[in-house]
């Protein structure tokens, strides 16, 4: 490995939608979407980068993702975050407003990510600071209607397609639920590929329309996460 420049900064030189064109040459990678109390993050190598439209598809063997092209307005390369002496360097697509649309997380280690990037402009910028939520996570959330449909089709042990949509971009995974580990106000899902982190309290209950479940937030509007059962394989 490489010595890698610790920092944040805004990438030029090239768009975000050609950014993202380089994602399959950046081994594995965890793609981040966030909202609603939802985190869904899917977890190994990005195998397409293709147009679909206006949008662009990212296909994997248990993934997709497809973002909106015209609301990405920027990418930021952060190498600052390292655990156990390896760095996870990130890429945030933001939007106009710096929100984040879709954030890439290098799993391998700094070189593949970093070397991907070459021939692009940096300008450094300052460090976000990292923000929790609000009020003391629960310490018994057994009747979350959250986690008990994760339970529920963990314990049946069918094959599940849980997706995530937020302005801008839309992600799926594919798979068996293999483990549901309630901890510190969060439901996990963890799997080998895929990790969901879902907050208790942010889903009030399911709105259900045969295999297909809907989450509903505390205001009844759908929050943007659906699991949907799937034909076994």
């Amino acid at each position: 490995m490489t010595d890698i420049e610790k920092g944040r900064w805004a990438l030029g030189g090239a768009t975000p939608a050609d950014i993202l064109g380089r994602l399959p040459h950046m081994q594995r990678v965890m793609a981040v979407l966030k909202g609603n109390g939802a985190t869904h993050e899917r977890i190994g190598a990005v195998g397409t980068v293709k147009a679909d439209g206006d949008r662009i598809a990212l296909g994997g063997a248990v993934h997709t993702a497809r973002i909106d092209a015209a609301r990405l307005a920027g990418v930021t390369l952060d190498t600052s975050s390292e655990m156990g002496g390896q760095v996870y360097p990130s890429l945030d697509f933001t939007d106009a407003e710096g929100a984040s649309v879709l954030r890439i997380v290098g799993m391998d280690g700094a070189d593949a990510v970093v070397g991907a990037l070459d021939g692009l402009t940096r300008q450094a910028v300052d460090a976000v600071p990292r923000t929790r939520p609000a009020g003391d996570a629960p310490k018994d959330f057994s009747d979350d209607p959250g986690l008990v449909l994760l339970e529920r089709l963990r314990d049946k042990g069918t094959a599940v397609t849980i997706r995530a949509a937020h302005p801008g971009c839309e992600q799926s995974w594919h798979g068996r639920i293999e483990t549901v580990k309630p901890g510190m106000g969060f439901a996990n899902v963890m799997t080998p590929d895929f990790h969901l982190h879902l907050r208790a309290g942010t889903v009030s209950g399911w709105r259900e329309d045969g295999d297909r479940f809907v989450a509903l937030g505390p205001d009844t509007v759908e929050t943007g996460l659906v699991i949907e059962r799937v034909a076994a394989e």
